[in-house]
């Protein structure tokens, strides 16, 4: 017994001096920035520091009027009775958008008694914002990615992407924050689909509800369409029958949202579905933010439309093909891929898919926000507004694409530069379009393993 209380030794602490305090003090400076430890506590920090940060931009900046006027004004010729988009207009033009941006900004119109409380919806478009970054921070844990901290701090950097919201209060924010909720969801899915939870399937069909209303708010949630459709494919086992009843489901969500202006007369319904699903939009140069440095008329002209939409065809067959359904996701040849599913009415899924994996966050993430980032990079126009529709995805995107952390700043400031110039240059236009094309590319990079079963 003696023995053994000789071999305890005092407890050693280290040395209360400067060095050694000013050496904690080195390593949790670094660690807000490098230590993926402290990314939940910096998630929630950030969270109140951006509602501190829009009351003050609220409060402090004068509210900028440019759509939400006219908004107000489509909305009184609707509730006065006309439902035909032919007739339907406001200062900056006629209405273009679907019933799902009627039915909410009759809401914002009931709030702000139109134009007398803009104040009002400008809290409200601050607790959307909130809400889309809280969702935000929710899929980013979800990908099960160790990163660090200062990818976070990318997420709050735009100043852009703040006034987009409680300084303009764009349709574009309501769309994003339904198609953020569905990647969410599509997590959680895949995660009960692991589990052999049926409510997983339920959740699949609650992601195409979210998914078809934020279609109803913007036509530039049909970007994502084509990843959607490859994860709802893998979460309900590579049975292409119960995709085609997810799908059937979210068409029959659209037709209900939009059904006051589609049960309207012949006349009518076409106006609807020509102004509200108009994919040969012309865009006005002067406006445009990513192809200032293409001249006017080729920027006018059908063929580059048509390049651009071949580029982006492309691309997204590409990916489709090699990274999104390679052998390293779905564990099988894409020759099997392809023949099973033409088996349209079982399960085809292998044990091996990504989706059963602990990865399976990851992969949903990177296919929705790969797809979504693709049709950004060939849109025909993009406008200042349309920043809201990816700005999200961007800091996890380049984590992704395995960038270091200095050529991952290095985008960051140039998109940031980019989307800040007021109006556009060639300058601007030429490194946005490379930042956006960089990313893209990054994204080849990103691979996943052999999964391991839980």
């Amino acid at each position: 017994m003696a023995d053994a209380n000789a071999d305890i030794q005092p407890e050693t602490r280290p040395e209360l001096n400067l060095g050694n305090v000013l050496g904690d003090i080195k390593f949790g400076l670094l660690s807000l920035f490098n230590n993926p430890e402290f990314c939940a506590p910096i998630a929630v920090f950030l969270t109140i520091a951006e509602s501190l940060l829009l009351k003050a931009v609220i409060h402090f900046v004068p509210y900028t009027e440019i759509d939400y006027s006219t908004y107000m004004q489509q909305i009184d010729q609707i509730e006065a009775g006309e439902l035909d988009y032919a007739k339907i207009s406001g200062d900056t033009g006629p209405i273009v958008y679907p019933g799902g941006h009627v039915y909410i900004y009759s809401w914002m119109k009931w709030f702000t008694n139109g134009m007398d409380n803009v104040h009002a919806g400008q809290q409200i478009f601050r607790y959307l914002y909130l809400a889309t970054f809280v969702l935000t921070l929710v899929a980013y844990f979800q990908t099960n990615v160790r990163f660090k901290p200062y990818l976070l701090y990318f997420l709050c950097l735009s100043k852009r992407l703040h006034s987009i919201y409680v300084l303009r209060l764009f349709n574009d924010c309501f769309a994003t924050f339904l198609m953020v909720a569905t990647i969410v969801v599509l997590q959680q899915a895949a995660v009960l689909r692991r589990r052999k939870s049926a409510l997983g399937a339920v959740l699949t069909f609650f992601s195409a509800q979210l998914f078809s209303s934020a279609v109803s708010v913007k036509m530039n949630a049909l970007l994502y369409l084509p990843g959607y459709l490859v994860v709802v494919y893998m979460i309900l086992g590579e049975n292409l029958l119960h995709t085609l009843a997810v799908i059937g489901f979210g068409c029959a969500v659209q037709a209900g949202i939009n059904w006051d202006f589609l049960a309207a007369s012949e006349t009518t319904r076409a106006h609807f579905l020509q102004n509200a699903f108009d994919f040969s939009r012309a865009f006005l140069y002067r406006w445009t933010v990513n192809w200032k440095f293409v001249p006017e008329p080729i920027f006018r002209s059908r063929e580059f439309h048509t390049l651009l939409l071949l580029a982006h065809t492309a691309a997204l067959t590409f990916f489709a093909v090699y990274k999104w359904s390679s052998k390293s996701v779905t564990g099988k040849p894409s020759t099997k891929f392809i023949r099973d599913a033409l088996i349209f009415y079982k399960d085809t899924i292998g044990p091996e898919n990504v989706i059963l994996s602990p990865e399976s966050g990851r992969y949903i993430f990177w296919v929705m926000a790969t797809s979504n980032l693709i049709g950004v990079l060939f849109a025909r126009s993009l406008h200042y507004q349309f920043l809201a529709w990816y700005m999200y995805s961007l800091p996890m995107l380049l984590q992704l694409g395995g960038l270091p952390w200095y050529a991952q700043t290095a985008l960051v400031v140039v998109h940031e530069w980019c989307w800040n110039v007021y109006p556009s240059t060639a300058a601007s236009s030429l490194g946005l379009v490379a930042v956006l094309a960089t990313v893209v590319l990054s994204q080849l990079r990103c691979g996943f393993g052999k999964p391991k079963q839980e």
